[in-house]
């Protein structure tokens, strides 16, 4: 069996917001089970509440002392950087064959299961842009010296548990701490897998990427995404939805516009009195 896992820390009512949709989304695009992991140390036990009934399991860590109250300057000023390094708790879960962590500033476009069948371990390598196909699963050999030329994005990581792996993870936060990298959770995963493979890009279609791809390999973007990723950005789907931003996204980036107006059709739209009334609760 294998899952997917959403993984949580911190209070704000804006993340709840989001990973309730994202979960709703996610559940009719997988047959597998879903894990919500959340933190001890800061999770509302209200937050654990309301998102029961859209997941498989709730698994709680403690991240006190690995991620969390320990020395950091994050280069994003809105959360801790640090504390997306807690996919290594994911490594625990080894009741699984595969785990694939996924993060709530997504859109799943369709049934995504046959993501399990990819080699692993595997993440996005945008360097493959110009350099290989991003299309493909292939395996790229790395070192310690060359790691650091490598540029992928951590949103959606596809590995097998270990406890073996998870320790490792322990001893190598101590690096990334001390040297404070810039995406410390994409650089550790670097560090702890002598190989990566290729996550192809329909898999985490990030959003600056979208036109380039469909024009570089001539396919239909439209029709080849199975997830498309709103990363680097603090605004996220929602945001676009309730700020009506759609109109001026349709003349920036009409690819995303596409995606998110069919989400507000089927998710949006459809769920949007049942979670409002949802946080007003809180």
């Amino acid at each position: 069996m294998n899952a997917f896992v959403l993984i949580h820390f911190g209070n704000k009512q804006k993340y709840l917001e989001l990973e309730i949709y994202f979960l709703k989304n996610l559940r009719t695009n997988t047959n597998n089970d879903i894990i919500y992991l959340y933190s001890i140390v800061d999770t509302p036990v209200i937050f654990i509440n309301i998102i029961k009934k859209y997941c498989t399991r709730i698994i709680p860590y403690d991240d006190n002392n690995i991620t969390y109250n320990v020395k950091f300057s994050s280069f994003y000023t809105h959360f801790n950087l640090l504390r997306v390094c807690n996919f290594i708790f994911a490594y625990k879960l080894t009741q699984y064959k595969k785990i694939c962590t996924v993060e709530s500033d997504m859109i799943i476009v369709n049934n995504i299961d046959d993501i399990f069948n990819l080699n692993t371990p595997s993440v996005l390598l945008l360097q493959t842009i110009d350099k290989g196909n991003i299309l493909e699963n292939y395996k790229l050999e790395k070192n310690i010296e060359n790691f650091e030329d490598f540029d992928i994005n951590g949103g959606i990581m596809l590995f097998e548990p270990s406890l073996e792996k998870f320790n490792i993870c322990l001893e190598k936060l101590k690096i990334i701490t001390e040297k404070n990298y810039k995406y410390p959770n994409e650089t550790l995963f670097l560090f702890i897998n002598e190989y990566i493979y290729n996550l192809p890009y329909k898999y985490n279609g990030t959003k600056h990427q979208l036109i380039i791809i469909g024009d570089k390999y001539n396919i239909d973007i439209k029709k080849y995404m199975s997830i498309i990723h709103l990363n680097a950005t603090e605004y996220k789907y929602i945001d676009i939805i309730k700020d009506n931003f759609l109109t001026t996204l349709k003349k920036r980036n009409p690819i995303l516009f596409y995606f998110i107006n069919n989400y507000k059709k089927e998710y949006y739209d459809k769920n949007y009195d049942e979670i409002e009334n949802i946080l007003n609760t809180i």
